[in-house]
């Protein structure tokens, strides 16, 4: 299967208390039938939420759904596959939001 591939990482800035870390991350590689990026651009013309919440939901749905779709058959992932696909199915007919509507 064609895939992109990604590094993703992940780091820790501030605690719960909201004091400062340092050197706190996670990194790793993933495979992705989809260009994750391309989707992002897509979703903040779609939705109308910041960037960062934007870009939070893209990357973690579409790493997360990279994961149901490879592990479908999968027990665990048995419930969860129908409601995500039609999920995706419907973010991807949402028209393009109104600039009014974005804050």
């Amino acid at each position: 299967m064609n895939c992109y591939r990604y590094r993703i990482t992940v780091e820790k800035l501030r605690d719960a208390r909201g004091q400062p870390v340092h050197g706190e991350s996670l990194s790793f590689y993933a495979a992705n039938h989809d260009d994750i990026l391309e989707i992002v651009k897509r979703l903040e013309s779609k939705l109308p939420f910041d960037a960062g919440t934007v870009a939070s939901l893209g990357v973690g749905l579409k790493l997360f759904g990279e994961v149901v779709l490879t592990h479908r058959n999968d027990p665990m992932f048995a419930e969860i596959f129908p409601a995500l696909r039609e999920f995706m199915q419907h973010l991807k007919q949402q028209p393009e939001a109104k600039a009014a509507a974005v804050g």
